[in-house]
């Protein structure tokens, strides 16, 4: 499915004139901070849900929540960088619409390979189920979303169940994944991305589709057409594969937006760049209907 993105432009423009106007003494993400955090959240940081020191997360709950849903955020970076600190514009985002937001860091190469982010990313899904409710969640409603890097992981822990499984998460323990940008149909060609994944033999569990078999959970792929890191034909393939398996999946490319920007409008939608937050938004409300085929009426 193809879908145009805003055409606001000139809010995007003038906005994007202020941020540049402003970063001269500190990163424009900073300065967009300041500019856009709102006071209608709480956020709790560096909570653990493991041993390891990278083993910590930020929640972000709105101020009078009670039984909201709750995503768990995993960044990207190529499995090599990143930080849970460079999305508060993303917690702002989700909450603003009603949602608690758990925002993991997770251990990275070079000091691990595959599958330890796997691993981390299912802890702090149980720890979300666990928690959910002290921070004004609900444990039964809980979706996981992920960005390049992150929404790999995402589609691992949708398709291969064993990831949640051996993390203590139950069967149907989360209602629905969303990949933004994922690298999920594809294989690994730089040698950097096959140095993390580990010894050649073991590739086929690191690629999604290999685990695909139709009883998953409800999943959104959402991609831009103009991604020049990641093509959006992985999306689009591994949502047909979950499809003709039976399986419910949708795929959602957005023209105009490319791999970092798609971030961005899910982070900042008041740029209207793409509907990237309102697609994440009803598929929390509803996974399976926003994904699962049409029945035709008898």
């Amino acid at each position: 499915m193809m879908r145009c993105a805003g055409a606001r432009g000139w809010r995007r423009a003038a906005l994007l004139a202020v941020l540049a106007l402003a970063a001269g003494a500190c990163s424009p993400r900073r300065v967009a901070e300041g500019l856009l955090l709102g006071s209608h959240f709480v956020r709790t940081p560096d909570l653990p849900y493991g041993d390891d020191a990278q083993q910590r997360l930020d929640v972000y709950r709105p101020r009078a929540a009670r039984g909201a849903p709750v995503v768990v955020f995993l960044y990207g970076g190529r499995w090599q960088s990143g930080s849970k600190d460079d999305y508060r514009l993303l917690g702002d985002a989700l909450t603003r619409r009603g949602m608690v937001a758990v925002i993991p860091e997770y251990r990275l190469y070079p000091r691990v390979r595959f599958p330890a982010w796997v691993q981390d990313a299912a802890l702090a899904v149980r720890w979300a189920r666990e928690n959910a409710a002290r921070y004004g969640g609900d444990p039964a409603n809980v979706v996981v979303v992920g960005h390049s890097a992150g929404a790999h992981t995402a589609a691992l822990l949708a398709l291969d169940e064993r990831w949640l499984r051996e993390a203590g998460v139950p069967a149907a323990g989360v209602r629905g994944f969303v990949a933004l940008a994922g690298p999920v149909d594809t294989a690994w060609t730089d040698p950097d991305v096959q140095a993390l994944m580990g010894p050649r033999e073991g590739w086929p569990a690191t690629y999604p589709t290999t685990h695909v078999d139709g009883t998953e959970p409800p999943l959104l792929l959402l991609h831009g057409a103009d991604d020049r890191t990641v093509s959006p034909g992985s999306s689009l393939r591994l949502a047909a594969r979950v499809r003709e398996r039976g399986g419910c999946a949708r795929a959602v490319v957005y023209r105009g937006v490319g791999h970092v920007e798609i971030m961005v409008a899910a982070a900042v939608p008041r740029l209207a760049s793409a509907p990237v937050l309102a697609d994440i938004a009803a598929f929390v409300r509803d996974p399976r209907g926003t994904t699962c085929p049409a029945v035709p009426a008898p």
